[in-house]
């Protein structure tokens, strides 16, 4: 890869290149301005700072679900299993990513650089993959909730949702392991078709739930719902809700690097120097994605808020006793 990577760049003697992925990156480390390099020192410690507060925030909305009964509805179940994927984004992806950013300050071009590089990239797009999927169950849950609402106790329980979840770690772990080292074409494939099928679970979820929520609405004006299933009916909107909320976060913070990609692709930004700062801002852009979702359910859930400083404070007071 080394040798590669120093071929290419002696054919590229100019400061612009065309389109390249991150992992050929280290070629063109000569033409780096000062600029570039602050801005990847930047965005460093913009990582640095936020990873803990990641890890933490998703902890302790998986331990919050875990240990106080009032959480534990299944909505918020299949929350906790999209955490989960935050989670790991916090323990495992970002590292990588902070380590892949700092050896590219440091100009390290030797072969282990390639292998974690290769390695990060994998992680991240794994870990992507891996919410998308969580978030069309938690689209799913919703969808069933509200078209199905008399048949939904018996259809959602607590086990078939952590047993979807774990289902879906094994499906992407096994399409990883087994093709990304070994056959990188297949393995993006399937990883789009993969893709594919979360992207069209969510937005038919999404029409479908917009359509029964307007049509409940209507019903309810005319008096044609009872008490009891008027309040049932105005729980599951505001889940809905939330579950809006977290998509369109999950394509704000996606979006940036999905442009980068397509204006580099085409070679709208050709410059070295952009492309260094567009494709590490748009990957840093959506890293964030994992710490915003907590941040989404404290907003909008008051007993997501008095589960943190619960937690929070218990914790600070065994501190203060021992």
């Amino acid at each position: 890869m080394k040798t590669h990577m120093n071929s290419t760049a002696a054919s590229d003697s100019t400061g612009t290149v065309p389109a390249f992925d991150l992992a050929i990156l280290q070629e063109t480390l000569d033409h780096i301005t000062r600029e570039a390099y602050g801005w990847l020192a930047f965005i460093t410690v913009i990582c640095i700072v936020t990873c803990p507060l990641t890890t933490s925030m998703n902890a302790l909305i998986i331990i919050a679900v875990k240990t106080k009964n009032q959480l534990k509805t299944k909505s918020n179940i299949a929350l906790a299993c999209l955490s989960t994927t935050d989670l790991a984004m916090g323990v495992i992806g970002k590292p990588l990513y902070i380590s892949e950013v700092i050896a590219e300050l440091q100009g390290n071009t030797s072969s282990t650089y390639c292998i974690r590089t290769l390695l990060a990239t994998i992680v991240l797009r794994v870990l992507g993959i891996a919410s998308l999927s969580h978030l069309a169950m938690v689209n799913l849950e919703r969808y069933i909730a509200i078209k199905h609402a008399l048949r939904y106790e018996t259809i959602v329980t607590e086990k078939r949702l952590t047993c979807l979840s774990s289902l879906l770690w094994i499906i992407l772990l096994t399409i990883t392991v087994s093709l990304s080292f070994f056959d990188e074409n297949t393995y993006l494939r399937v990883d789009t078709i993969f893709m594919s099928l979360c992207i069209t679970t969510i937005i038919f979820c999404q029409v479908v739930l917009y359509h029964e929520t307007r049509r409940h609405q209507k019903e309810i004006a005319a008096g044609q719902f009872s008490m009891e299933a008027r309040e049932k009916f105005l729980r599951a909107k505001k889940a809905f809700k939330l579950t809006t909320m977290i998509l369109f976060s999950l394509i704000l913070c996606y979006l940036p690097f999905i442009v980068a990609q397509m204006l580099i692709s085409k070679s709208v930004i050709n410059s070295v120097n952009l492309v260094y700062i567009a494709l590490f801002t748009g990957r840093t852009v959506a890293l964030f994605n994992s710490m915003v979702n907590p941040i989404i359910y404290c907003v909008r859930i008051r007993q997501f808020r008095v589960a943190f400083i619960q937690l929070l404070f218990r914790k600070s007071r065994l501190k203060m006793i021992h």
